[in-house]
């Protein structure tokens, strides 16, 4: 049997992955953004290069291999909360590949692959309950609040 999962870990950088603004929790929403992070015509990426260290420090305690060569890829979403309406991650040139992960002795799970992306903003969805906004499940919503400081975090 084969079972896949996607699990993402946030990494701990003091900027997002392909900016400068600051990588932190908490700021009133859409003050931690700028033109690159919000994907407007003209801006050019550069890449954290404490996140790529960060990456290659956990793929080495998997025991994956490094790429020689590695590349993003753009993963289109026409979601709200991307505000590029792609995010950029990795597929088929990761930095790292098949690694492994021991659960107990004799027991290994194989990993495929690491990559390194960016996350995505946030939706609030709210529904008005007498004069008040409440949070809300989508479907039930009468509005949605999208934040944009987590688009670019690297994961």
């Amino acid at each position: 049997m084969v079972i896949g999962l996607e699990v993402h870990v946030e990494l701990h950088t003091e900027t997002k992955l392909f900016c400068s603004c600051p990588n932190k929790f908490g700021a009133e929403p859409n003050t931690l953004v700028c033109p690159v992070c919000l994907g407007l015509p003209g801006t050019l990426p550069s890449l954290n290069r404490r996140a790529v260290e960060l990456h290659l420090k956990a793929a080495r305690a998997l025991g994956c291999q490094i790429q020689e060569f590695s590349k993003f890829d753009r993963k289109n979403y026409f979601y709200p909360d991307i505000p590029k309406n792609f995010q950029t991650s990795q597929y088929d040139l990761p930095l790292a590949y098949k690694g492994w992960l021991e659960l107990s002795p004799g027991r290994v799970i194989g990993i495929t692959r690491i990559h390194l992306e960016e996350d995505t903003g946030k939706s609030t969805h709210l529904a008005l309950a007498g004069n008040e906004l409440q949070p809300s499940r989508l479907g039930k919503s009468d509005r949605t609040h999208i934040d944009y400081n987590r688009a670019g975090v690297p994961l």
